[in-house]
């Protein structure tokens, strides 16, 4: 069954080395939405042959790319098919795919531009403890950036407006989860989610994550880097300022050492104490000044986004 909206709705999937769950996935996807494409991240089975069989459009990374690419570049060809909603999955089989309807509703009712399918409210049937505890804490650490309320930060079941995905596409190569909801929320994207079951996975375990440590790296490395994009001077101000103090009062403690000096003519080393105070102000100083600039900058540049957003949308309209 088809989508019965106006709506246009592309199923995204990214695989790699999936032969044996993604059939299962494409026959079941196809009754909720217009067109289904598979990015074959490099995979050396037969994953990219089951996906054309099935009837989905395919494209193949020439090797593996990871994560954050290659859900990057499936988002690209959403666009590219004039896709109103895009919905993506994994291929494993673990999510459940007749929550379509209910994932892409609250997008069609114009009451959410990405809505996410909470395995945390839906129930999970089986995790590692290991990935249990690592959602957990990638979930409260998105929750506390991003000011938004998740449940489930690290769900790969997902519906965005097309509108969202021409203003923010994801620019890790490693992982986009925590990237976009942190950027929709701090850009005033309404977030929504629903509650999913998350089902046992039949084959292996994940293919598209190395390791929950390395994955775990680069993800603090997003959060961090998305931290600077929207919070640049407190970033570097902060820092800066508790410097800038600790360079003064080293400053006061060699200047008191001078005036007593000047009055007892004892005479006390305190050129350590003046090349520390030399050192904290001039970093505190500079990292001031690097929040002001950043600041500025990314202040700018979400202006611009702003007005090139207001500019789509009237270009779509006529």
């Amino acid at each position: 069954m088809k989508s019965r909206t106006k709506h246009k709705i592309v199923l995204i999937i990214p695989a790699y080395n999936e032969e044996k769950t993604l059939r299962k996935v494409l026959d079941e996807a196809r009754h909720y939405c217009d067109d289904m494409i598979v990015i074959n991240d490099g995979s050396t089975d037969c994953t990219a042959e089951i996906a054309k069989k099935a009837g989905a459009k395919v494209s193949n990374n020439p090797i593996n790319m990871g994560l954050g690419k290659t859900i990057r570049r499936g988002y690209e060809l959403a666009l590219e098919t004039d896709a109103d909603i895009v919905v993506q999955t994994d291929a494993d089989g673990q999510y459940t795919l007749s929550d379509i309807p209910k994932l892409v509703k609250p997008i069609i009712d114009d009451k959410a531009d990405i809505v996410l399918a909470s395995r945390t409210m839906g129930g999970i049937e089986s995790m590692p403890l290991g990935k249990r505890m690592g959602n957990w804490i990638g979930t409260k650490v998105t929750k506390m950036v991003s000011g938004y309320p998740v449940s489930d930060a690290q769900t790969g079941f997902r519906a965005m407006r097309r509108e969202l995905l021409e203003s923010i596409l994801p620019t890790s190569k490693y992982t986009y989860v925590q990237e976009m909801i942190i950027r929709p929320a701090k850009e005033g994207w309404r977030i929504a989610e629903i509650p999913s079951f998350f089902k046992r996975r039949d084959d292996g375990s994940s293919r598209l994550i190395s390791g929950l440590s390395n994955y775990a790296s680069k993800a603090v490395l997003i959060i961090l880097r998305t931290i600077v994009d929207y919070h640049a001077l407190k970033f570097f101000a902060l820092p800066g300022v508790v410097l800038l103090l600790v360079g003064i009062g080293f400053g006061i403690d060699v200047m008191y050492y001078y005036f007593q000096f000047l009055s007892t003519g004892i005479a006390i080393n305190k050129v350590p104490s003046t090349i520390l105070a030399t050192l904290f102000i001039t970093s505190g100083i500079v990292l001031i000044f690097m929040g002001i600039l950043a600041d500025i900058v990314t202040t700018r540049f979400r202006e611009m986004q702003v007005e090139l957003r207001s500019l789509r949308f009237h270009i779509r309209k006529r």
